[in-house]
This record gives C-alpha cells, structure tokens and sequence, in this order.
C-alpha cells in the first residue's frame, strides 16, 4: 500500500512539475539561446565528455597497488617441513610519472571545455540563424496578406466597375490572375515558417517548445561600427576552437613530458614472511626492471611528432579564425549597403509609385498594366527588402560566431 502511495505521489510531482513549465508559445531570440544552451543534445553530449575527462584526472592521479604473494611448500613429504612464505611489494614510480599523467589528464581537461565553448558557439549560431529565418518568412507573410488585402479592395471596386460597363471583364480576369503572385508568396512563406520552427525546435528542444510557437522580433535595421583591427584582436583571444588548438598543443608537450617520465624505470620494494615448520623467518629485498630494450622510444617519438602537428593545427586555427572574421565582416557590409538603398531608396519609391499608380487606376485616369506592373514592382522591392535584413541580421550572428563573442550594439 505504501509503495503505491509513493508512486501515485511520485506522479502528481512529475505531472506538476510539466504543468509548471508549459512549452513556450511566444519565443524571444534570448530564450531560444536560453533554451539550446540547457537543452541541446549536442551541447548535453559535449558536457559528458567534460565528465569523462575530468573523471580521467581522478585516474592519472593514483598511485599503484601494493601486491602481496602466499606460497606454500614442501607438502606430502615425510622428513621435510612445511613452508610458508608471504611476500608484500609496493612499487614507487620515478621520474614525476604521476605528476605528469595527472598534467596530460588535466590539459585534455581543458580541451574538452574549450571544445564545448565552440560546440555552445556554432549552436547559437545555428540558433540565430533560424530565428531569423522564421522572422522574415513571418515579414513575408504578413507581406503578402496585406498586398492581397489591396488587390482584394482594388477587385472588388472593379467588380462595380465592371456591373456598370467601365472596365472589360478581361481587364477584372487579369487582376484575378495577379493573385497569384500574392498567394504563392503566402504559401511558400508559410512553409518557411513551418521549416524554421522544426529547426529551432530541434535546437532548443523540442518539449521546451510548442510545435506551433510565434517568434517574438522585429527585422528593423540597427547599424553596428565595426572595427576591423578590434574585431581580429578580440577573436584571436575569444575564439574557443583557437584556444582549444592552444589546450591541445600544451597537452602534446605534457604527453610528451609524460613520455620521457615513463622511460625512467621504477622500484618495487618488498617484505617477506617465511614460516619452515615452527621457525619464524624474515626478509626484504626489492625488484627492477632493467631497461635494456624498451626504453619508450616509440612514444617519445610520436609525442614529438604530435608537438609539431599540434603547433601546425594552431597554426591553421589561427589563420581559419583571421579569414573567417574578414569574410563576415566582407558580408555585414555588403548586406548593410543593400538594406539601406533598398529602405532609404528603392522601397520608398516603389511605394510612392504603387500609391500613385493606384490611385489614378482606381480613377480610370491609366491602364491596368500600368498598375500591375507597379504592384509587381512594389512586391519585388518589398520582398527583396525583408530578404536583405534578414542576410544583414544573419551576416551580423555570422561575424559574432566567428570573433567569439558578441558585438556591442
């Protein structure tokens, strides 16, 4: 009975705990970060190599086991006496081996944590990528229902038109037919929305987040400065894959440290106990490995070649790091130039001729391939708008990847 009351307990606190943390409906740019730092299996699968790294550590620093050894002889004979011998052996390792494997097992340590750092770096990337993309194929949307909404109003002014004998019904079809230029933006938008959200979800967490959840942001353009000579000097000292290169070069020396310790040979001291009949007998002595052959050569050897490979490696970290800031910021700029002739320039003058255009069509003063013409004109210029800001805003989460760190707004 009471094992069945603490389950039913056990239950009511699981049901509680899920009803006090309801998926999120509303997401915001800082919660989905929020949510795929905690909840990423990814991230979750880097932390447990961190575990075992560190649980290697507890390894590297034990010492080794005492051995005990018990012979008994001289059995089954009739003049001889029994003998008993006990034998007790500690070794003792020489040459800092101990020091140093416990330097090898924390410099590996260390490059598990930086190796996270990256691994944690890359996922908010990915992240903000997709929030961006649910952000303009929302913009999209909300883009494509209000042209519809317009040429929905412009139809059905035309339909009057046309019951009094102003316009041809040809003139009415062809308006009918621009639709679907709007509707096809609308349902592909739709389908981005709905690809975006099963990416975010994968990388927040998928019962963290309703399947059906609204990403809360706005695409609006905000200048960055951006210092070309900062942005380098801050990712050469940000950049977690650059210091993980660095944490494997320290633990190649260290390996190699630990190399040359296991060349030297250890001693293993003993105590002995001997019983012959009803003497009591005792001694010590210690035993030596005599490096003759092996002397570790080999793996000195190849810890010196992963130095230089390590050295090598950090090397081209280094310079992947210097040449991905470049391209990113080549990109911030590019996308920062587009959104601002598009938003200072074309989109409102796009409008301004829509507008007009629109309003002389509504008064029969031009022809209906100038409005459509204007229209289409209008929603190109919009979409590519909306487009642009969402390559500045994943241009600009690009170059915050790759300085390591993010920009001051």
């Amino acid at each position: 009975m009471l094992r069945k009351l603490l389950s039913i307990f056990g239950v009511l606190l699981m049901s509680g705990a899920a009803y006090s943390q309801p998926p999120v409906i509303e997401l915001t740019l800082a919660d989905a970060v929020r949510l795929a730092s905690r909840d990423n299996p990814t991230l979750r699968a880097k932390q447990l190599e961190l575990r075992t790294a560190r649980a290697n550590e507890v390894t590297a620093g034990l010492r080794p086991n005492p051995t005990t050894s018990y012979l008994a002889e001289q059995f089954g004979g009739s003049t001889a006496e029994q003998q008993h011998t006990v034998t007790l052996s500690q070794p003792f390792e020489l040459g800092g081996k101990r020091q140093r494997r416990l330097e090898s097992a924390r410099a590996a340590t260390r490059v598990a944590t930086e190796e996270i750092a990256d691994a944690q770096r890359q996922t908010i990337l990915e992240v903000k990528k997709s929030f961006v993309d649910a952000l303009v194929a929302q913009s999209t949307l909300d883009l494509a229902d209000a042209n519809l909404r317009t040429l929905d109003e412009v139809e059905r002014l035309q339909r009057l038109r046309l019951e009094k004998g102003d316009i041809s019904e040809l003139e009415l079809t062809r308006i009918q037919v621009q639709r679907y230029a709007f509707e096809r933006d609308a349902a592909d938008a739709r389908q981005a929305i709905d690809s975006a959200r099963i990416r975010l979800r994968t990388l927040v967490g998928a019962d963290a987040v309703s399947p059906t959840f609204t990403a809360m942001g706005e695409l609006g353009y905000r200048d960055v400065p951006l210092d070309r000579t900062e942005l380098l000097r801050a990712a050469l000292d940000a950049r977690p894959d650059l210091r993980a290169a660095e944490a494997g070069r320290a633990k190649a020396r260290a390996d190699q440290a630990l190399a040359r310790a296991n060349a030297w040979l250890d001693v293993s001291p003993q105590l002995e106990y001997q019983r012959i009949g009803p003497d009591n007998r005792f001694g010590f002595g210690f035993s030596v490995p005599l490096r003759i052959f092996d002397r570790n050569q080999g793996e000195i050897a190849r810890t010196g070649a992963e130095i230089a490979r390590a050295d090598e490696l950090r090397q081209a970290t280094a310079l992947q790091v210097l040449s991905d800031v470049d391209t990113a910021l080549s990109v911030v700029k590019t996308e920062s130039k587009k959104v601002g002739l598009l938003q200072s320039t074309y989109l409102p003058k796009a409008q301004s001729a829509r507008d007009t255009i629109e309003f002389a069509y509504r008064r029969g003063a031009v022809p209906l391939l100038d409005f459509l013409d204007a229209q289409r004109t209008y929603r190109e210029t919009a979409v590519e708008h909306v487009r642009a800001l969402g390559n500045y805003w994943s241009a600009l989460y690009q170059l915050e990847a790759a300085v390591g760190q993010a920009l001051e707004n």
